[in-house]
């Protein structure tokens, strides 16, 4: 019984307490009249915020979990492209299959974005620049979308490597070999490589020894060992994170606006 409790006492730590970014449990909680309907409500402005923009595509990131606890507010991050095969805006994002060790790739309209029980119906966006967002629109249309995706997820991967990859970093990549703007480049080390050399830097985030030892034991989607030895020996760990993507944007010269929507 004390075993038992131990356990779930570390699981809940991790669930509660530990970064929470993008992913998808999987759980079969019924979607609400309420929730359909601020879900709803976000995706007409944020359509309507699109629109005004004139851009044809754009970088969006959602509040999915309350991460106040790191210094940060947005979770997640994914493309929004105009004109899509499938609507006139669709999300084009990797997500975390049911809190599994893998992830995919989905295309989905705008509601969907945000009934995925959000702890605030808060957004960003990032419009990029017109050559970068032409660039960004032929990647999303080809198969660099695919070729730069590794199904082996981990909530917390390590920016600078292959080994596993998050929603945050799928995307940065992707923004990266739009900023080449050269032949599709089909190399995760050559798009990491590039960043790093631009002056890309990832966020920090404090995982107590407690914390990584529970996501270990309970988090199939959590993964340390991509890591330099040098960070769990500080329990801090550098991640993707939508505040670093639009802050490299904006160093980088690619960023043209920044605007955030609320609910209210």
């Amino acid at each position: 019984m004390l075993k038992g409790a131990i356990g779930f006492a570390a699981a809940l730590a991790v669930l509660a307490a530990g970064p929470a970014f993008a992913g998808s449990d999987c759980s079969e909680k019924a979607l609400t009249v309420e929730a359909f309907s601020k879900a709803s409500t976000m995706a007409v402005k944020l359509r309507d915020t699109l629109s005004d923009s004139g851009a044809k595509v754009a970088i969006v990131g959602r509040v999915g979990s309350d991460i106040s606890d790191q210094g940060l507010r947005y979770t997640h991050a994914g493309f929004v492209q105009r004109d899509h095969p499938k609507g006139r805006w669709v999300f084009v994002h990797l997500l975390n299959t049911c809190g599994s060790s893998s992830s995919g790739i989905y295309d989905e309209g705008l509601i969907n974005f945000f009934v995925d029980d959000p702890f605030a119906y808060d957004a960003v966006i990032a419009v990029p620049t017109p050559p970068l967002q032409d660039n960004l629109d032929a990647i999303l249309r080809s198969e660099t979308v695919t070729a730069l995706h590794n199904p082996s997820y981990s909530m917390i991967a390590y920016p600078f490597a292959t080994k596993y990859q998050n929603s945050n970093q799928w995307l940065l990549e992707v923004l990266t070999v739009a900023q080449m703007g050269t032949a599709p480049v089909l190399s995760r080390d050559k798009a990491q490589a590039f960043h790093k050399a631009k002056g890309y830097q990832g966020d920090v985030v404090s995982i107590s020894a407690f914390r990584r030892l529970g996501a270990g034991l309970f988090r199939a989607n959590v993964q340390f060992d991509d890591h330099p030895d040098s960070e769990a020996r500080r329990s801090k760990y550098t991640v993707v994170t939508v505040r670093s993507i639009i802050r490299y944007l904006d160093r980088t010269g690619g960023l043209a606006k920044r605007v955030e929507i609320a609910l209210n």
